[in-house]
């Protein structure tokens, strides 16, 4: 029985680690996983056309996306303020 399966792609320039941004973010505590969670973000959004939205209706909070992504509510807090 096959299933349908739903695609998207999330397209980084090839340089994407090597810009200004990533780059100080590497230097930063906890820089990387700022930026894992900065790409969990991104594709989670593409459901809903950038939004973060649970369902497409409910904004996502920090402890949501804390266990969404799996990152502790603090890294969470923190790189989102």
């Amino acid at each position: 029985m096959s299933e349908n399966h739903k695609y998207y792609y999330l397209k980084l320039k090839d340089n994407f680690f090597d810009s200004e941004e990533m780059k100080l973010l590497d230097t930063m505590k906890n820089g990387k996983d700022y930026q894992i969670l900065y790409l969990k973000l991104c594709l989670l959004s593409l459901k809903n056309d950038g939004a973060l939205m649970f369902k497409g209706m409910i904004p996502y909070d920090f402890s949501m996306i804390s266990t969404i992504t799996n990152m502790s509510i603090d890294t969470v807090k923190t790189a989102l303020e």
